[in-house]
């Protein structure tokens, strides 16, 4: 095995973390007992919940066969090869409609650039995609409060006696790192699970932060999700099936929670479906079948939705308030974008008050 092939480990590729509630939607009943198993494991065992960064923007480095270094944006992937930091920069400025912020971003890429090139070992072959923490244009600033940077909607607090804290400090550049690339446009990539190899005192890479705080789920609270899942199994289960001009009833609801979530709603899932169907882009005769079918079942998958994002937004929020070498904030208030629980690929994201973009 290539020393490089170390930083990666073979791993399902190419596919985002569900929201640990959406596992009811896509697999009914049987979804919803498995998000009651995986509350009751995560109240026990805590040590794969990895903190969810909130990195901006993202970007691919890396070097070709030959050792050539190249960095690009996610919207160059696959298409600008740029190999160098006046490459890049044209790229940046010539796309676009000549937007007034072109010139100032287009300079500071291209001083990241330069400082990866020179921190990339040169054996490296592939690339790493990520997400900017800070850089020089965009650095972190040092107060009694500890080492602070916001690189899109949430700030990241880190203690400064930390071993985190203290190589930040003499840091210039900090990537959260998500997937290994073997090829530049490659769409399938492995996720990173150790960045030593890219690491340097000029550049703090980042793979999963782990959470040191053992939360507790109420027991109880679960066994009401296993017993309603139980209890209405076939009803819910029979109105996810399939049918005649209705095949993915899973995905219109899908959309459904993401739309109540953009839109601040949450507080309202369980009564307003068919309302919020009404206008949607669900065809006209697509919302007809489900208006006229048996809401029984609805009724069940919503109210299970409900349940589980409450125990998990508690869960949150004792992770969020627990002390740690990193701490989030978003507009002020305590939390940021959530956790992950690796080994279940599923999103801990407290949707009642994190927006998407």
């Amino acid at each position: 095995m290539r020393a490089w092939q170390i930083l990666t480990e073979a791993t399902q590729k190419g596919r985002e973390y569900n929201h640990l509630e959406d596992l009811v939607t896509f697999e009914g009943s049987k979804g919803a007992l498995k998000a009651a198993e995986i509350l009751t494991r995560l109240g026990q065992d805590s040590k794969d919940v990895s903190i969810k960064w909130d990195g901006n923007p993202t970007l691919f480095w890396g070097r070709e066969p030959d050792g050539q270094f190249v960095m690009t944006g996610k919207n160059g992937w696959g298409r600008n090869k740029t190999t160098s930091s006046g490459q890049l920069q044209d790229f940046i400025m010539n796309t676009g409609k000549g937007e007034d912020w072109r010139q100032d971003f287009a300079s500071s890429m291209g001083n990241i650039f330069e400082i990866l090139e020179a921190n990339t070992p040169q054996d490296m072959k592939g690339y790493v995609y990520g997400d900017l923490l800070y850089y020089p244009s965009r650095p972190f600033t040092q107060s009694d409060s500890g080492i602070q940077f916001t690189p899109n909607n949430v700030t990241y607090t880190v203690d400064p006696k930390s071993k985190l804290g203290q190589r930040i400090a003499s840091s210039q550049v900090g990537i959260v790192a998500h997937t290994y690339h073997d090829a530049f446009g490659d769409k399938n990539g492995t996720p990173i699970k150790d960045t030593n190899r890219v690491n340097s005192s000029a550049v703090v890479v980042l793979g999963q932060t782990y959470v040191t705080h053992q939360p507790k789920v109420d027991t109880s609270d679960v066994q009401d999700i296993v017993s309603t899942a139980n209890a209405n199994a076939q009803i819910i289960d029979n109105w996810l099936a399939p049918e005649q001009g209705l095949s993915r009833k899973d995905a219109i609801l899908y959309n459904y929670v993401n739309q109540m979530t953009k839109t601040g709603k949450l507080d309202q899932l369980r009564t307003g479906f068919y309302d919020w169907l009404k206008t949607s882009k669900v065809s006209a005769g697509q919302q007809a079948k489900l208006m006229a079918g048996d809401d029984k079942g609805l009724n069940a998958i919503l109210d299970l939705v409900v349940k589980i994002q409450t125990i998990k937004n508690n869960l949150i929020d004792q992770l969020d308030n627990a002390g740690a070498d990193v701490t989030a904030s978003t507009d002020g208030e305590r939390g940021g974008e959530g956790y992950v629980a690796t080994r279940d690929k599923i999103k801990l994201v407290p949707r009642h008050r994190w927006k998407p973009n």
